[in-house]
C-alpha cells in the first residue's frame, strides 16, 4: 500500500476517533447538566420529581446556559464540567442549610447580606444527611466517569481565544434575555412569600431564583406620582395639634430640644410566646415579667412581623420607617439593598426634635450593613459588639441587661433627651448549644412538645424576662421621665417545624390566618413613674392595638406619648381603621379578617382595606424613593 493510499484512510480515522470524542465529550456535557439541575434541588427536597412538569423545560434551558458558558470559559475541558455539577451541589447543599436554619431557601437579597450570613453563622452546626451524603457520591462518580472515559480535549492559541468569545457572547445573550423578559409573567412563575421553598421544589430553583432577582428592583405602585402621594397626605397637613403644614419637626424643637421624655426602643432578638401553640401552654412561665409589664402599658398585644426564624433587618426597618415589608415583597432586604439616606424615619424624627440618637447591636457593625445604614438614617452613635466585648455574657451572647446598662448610660452621659434603639442578641438561634447553665435550665412540660431546642430557647426568654424586669424596676428609681417600646423581632427558626407538630398539619396547608401564628411577637409600650408624673397630660392609652402590625409600631408610640405628629405620621394613625394590620403574608381588614394579597374583594371591610393599601403604597414608595 502506497503512502498517497493510506493518508486519506488515516484522515478518515482520525476524523472517526475525533467525533466519536465530540460527541462523548457532548454526551457528558448533557450530563452536567442533567446532574446540575438534580443536584441544585436533590439533597433539601425531592428534586426534580416533585416539579410540575411545565416548569421543567424552563429550568433546564436556564441551567444549560449556566453550564455553556463555564464550559466555554472552561475551554471545554473535562474541569470545567466538574466545576459547572460543583458549583450546583454548592447551590444545593447551601439551600438545605438555610433551609434548616430559617426555614425557607436562598433568595436573591441573601447575595447581597453572605457577611452577615459568615458572621452569625457560628451559632449553628453543620451536619450530614443521607441525602448529602448521597449528592455527594454522585458528583463523586461523575468526576470518576469523566476522568476515566471523556477524551480530553488538545488545545491551541486559536481555540482558547475562540472560547473565551463564545462564552462571553453567550452570557451576553443570556442577559439580554433576563433583562427583556419578564419571567414571572412569560412562565407563570409565583413565588410564594411565605413559602418559598415550596415554590422552588414546584417551580424549580432557578427559575423562581431569577424571578425574585427581576424584583429587586423596586417598581413604583400603580397610580404612583410626588403629586398623588401628596393628595393622600393632604386630609392631614393642619389637623390636630401636631406639626402643621408649612413647618417641620426641628421648627418644633425652635432652636432647643423638644421638652419630651428619654425613649428607648428595644427590639429583643427573637422574643416571643410560644404559649399560643397547641399544647404549649406551659411556656408561658417564661414571660411572666412581660406579662406585668405589658398590663400596666399604654398599648400592648401581639404585632405581626414580616420575618421568620431570621432576617431581623426587615423587622428594623418597618419599626423605624412606618413601612410594610408587604408592599415591597418577599426575598427583599432594603438595608442591603437600597440607599436609605434622607429617609424618613424614627432616629432623623427624634434627631430633628433635638433628640440624641443612639443604637445599640453587640454584633459586627458590618452586619445588615448597619455601619453605613444607621448613619444614613440619623444616628449619631452606634455601639457595636467592639464597645461591649467585656460584656457578660449568656450561651456566648451579649445578655439584654447588658445592652439595658449600656442605654442607661447613653441617657446619663448626654444633656436634654435621648432616644436609644437597642437591639439585642442573647436570644438568636441556634438553640442547640448546650450552653445554658445549670440554674437557668427550663425545661417545657407539654404531651405535645419535648424537644432540648426548644428547652434552650425557653431558657433563652426566661432570661430577657429577668432582665426586663430589672430595667422596669430600674427605671422606676429614676427620675428621668422615659418611655419604652419592647418587641420581639421575629420568631426562632423552629417555627415552622413547631406549627406542624402542635397544629398536626403541614404549613403548606395553613390558613392565612393559621400562617400569621408563626408571624406574630409581644410588644408593649410602658412610661416609667416620671414620666407619669410629668407628662401624664400628654399620655394616650391606646386600647385598640392589641393586635397590629411592626409598620405601625412607630405611629403608636408617637401617639401614645403625645409626641408631634406631622402629616405622614397622623396619616399612618388613621390608616389602622381601615388596615389594622399588614405584613408581607397579607393584610386584616376592619373586621378582623384576613387576606392574602390579589385575593377576590368579597365584603365591604376588605374593599376598604384595599383602598387603603393603595394608598398606603404610593406613600411608602414617595418616602422610600420619591427624592431618589
Amino acid at each position: 500500500m502506497t503512502e498517497s493510499q493510506t493518508a486519506p484512510e488515516r484522515r478518515e480515522k482520525d476524523a472517526r476517533i475525533g467525533g466519536a470524542a465530540t460527541a462523548v465529550r457532548a454526551g457528558f456535557f448533557v450530563l452536567a447538566v442533567v446532574l446540575g439541575y438534580v443536584l441544585i434541588a436533590l439533597p433539601w427536597g425531592d428534586g426534580p420529581f416533585s416539579m410540575n412538569a411545565a416548569y421543567v423545560l424552563p429550568n433546564l434551558l436556564i441551567a444549560t446556559l449556566a453550564a455553556g458558558v463555564v464550559f466555554l470559559a472552561g475551554q471545554r475541558t473535562r474541569a470545567s464540567l466538574a466545576v459547572f455539577v460543583g458549583l450546583c451541589l454548592l447551590v444545593g447543599t447551601a439551600n438545605f442549610f438555610i433551609i434548616e436554619f430559617k426555614g425557607q431557601p436562598i433568595v436573591p437579597a441573601d447575595l447581597f447580606a453572605l457577611s452577615t450570613a459568615a458572621s452569625v453563622a457560628g451559632g449553628y452546626t453543620l451536619f450530614l444527611t443521607p441525602r448529602l451524603v448521597l449528592c455527594l457520591g454522585l458528583f463523586a462518580a461523575f468526576c470518576v466517569a469523566l476522568v476515566l472515559w471523556c477524551p480530553k480535549r488538545p488545545l491551541t492559541g486559536r481555540a482558547v481565544a475562540v472560547n473565551c468569545i463564545a462564552a462571553v457572547a453567550l452570557a451576553a445573550c443570556g442577559v439580554v434575555q433576563y433583562q427583556t423578559v419578564d419571567l414571572k409573567e412569560a412562565f407563570q412563575v409565583k413565588v410564594d412569600v411565605w413559602d418559598v421553598r415550596g415554590s422552588y421544589a414546584s417551580q424549580g430553583t432557578l427559575l423562581c431564583f431569577l424571578s425574585r432577582a427581576q424584583e429587586l428592583t423596586p417598581r413604583p405602585p400603580a397610580g404612583y406620582s410626588a403629586e398623588a402621594a401628596a393628595d393622600v397626605l393632604a386630609p392631614f397637613a393642619a389637623e390636630g395639634d401636631g406639626v402643621p403644614a408649612d413647618q417641620t419637626l426641628a421648627a418644633v424643637a425652635e432652636g432647643a430640644p423638644y421638652d419630651g421624655p428619654n425613649v428607648i426602643a428595644i427590639m429583643n432578638e427573637t422574643f416571643s410566646d410560644l404559649s399560643a401553640y397547641p399544647g404549649m401552654e406551659n411556656a408561658a412561665r417564661v414571660t411572666e415579667q412581660f406579662r406585668a409589664v405589658a398590663a400596666d402599658s399604654l398599648a400592648a398585644g401581639d404585632v405581626y412581623v414580616s420575618a421568620m426564624g431570621g432576617g431581623t433587618c426587615n423587622s428594623e426597618f418597618e419599626f423605624l420607617t412606618g413601612a410594610s415589608m408587604g408592599n415591597m415583597g418577599g426575598g427583599v432586604y432594603p438595608y442591603v439593598l437600597y440607599d436609605v439616606d434622607g429617609v424618613d424615619n424614627l432616629a432623623s424624627y427624634f434627631r430633628d426634635l433635638g433628640y440624641g440618637t443612639h443604637a445599640i447591636h453587640p454584633a459586627e457593625a458590618s452586619n445588615w450593613r448597619r455601619d453605613r445604614i444607621y448613619e444614613q438614617l440619623g444616628f449619631d452613635e452606634f455601639d457595636d459588639i467592639t464597645t461591649m466585648e467585656d460584656a457578660d455574657t449568656f450561651r456566648d451572647l451579649v445578655t439584654d441587661r447588658a445592652t439595658y446598662e449600656r442605654a442607661l448610660q447613653k441617657i446619663d452621659e448626654e444633656d436634654g433627651p435621648q432616644f436609644v434603639f437597642d437591639v439585642t442578641i442573647q436570644n438568636h438561634g441556634g438553640y442547640d448549644t448546650g450552653l445554658v447553665p445549670p440554674e437557668d435550665a427550663v425545661r417545657l412540660e407539654s404531651e405535645t412538645v419535648d424537644n432540648p431546642e426548644v428547652n434552650e430557647f425557653l431558657a433563652a426568654i426566661k432570661r430577657s424576662d429577668d432582665d426586663l424586669r430589672w430595667l422596669v424596676d430600674e427605671l422606676n428609681a429614676r427620675d428621668e421621665p422615659t418611655i419604652v417600646v419592647f418587641f420581639g423581632d421575629h420568631q426562632p427558626g423552629f417555627a415552622d417545624w413547631l406549627f406542624e407538630t402542635t397544629f398536626g398539619k403541614s404549613v403548606d396547608d395553613a390558613s392565612l390566618e393559621e400562617v400569621q401564628q408563626r408571624y406574630r411577637t409581644p410588644y408593649f409600650i410602658w412610661v416609667n413613674e416620671a414620666a407619669r408624673q410629668q407628662y401624664g397630660n400628654r399620655l394616650q392609652a391606646i386600647a385598640d392595638a392589641d393586635a397590629t402590625s411592626l409598620n405601625y409600631l412607630r405611629s403608636l408610640l408617637v401617639e401614645a406619648a403625645g409626641l408631634p405628629a406631622d402629616a405622614a405620621e397622623r396619616y399612618r394613625e388613621n390608616l389602622r381603621e381601615a388596615l389594622p394590620a399588614m405584613n408581607l403574608n397579607g393584610y386584616c381588614d376592619a373586621e378582623g379578617m384576613w387576606h392574602w394579597f390579589g385575593e377576590d374583594v368579597t365584603s365591604d371591610a376588605q374593599q376598604q382595606a384595599e383602598t387603603a393599601r393603595e394608598g398606603y403604597a404610593i406613600v411608602q414608595y414617595d418616602q422610600l424613593f420619591g427624592k431618589q
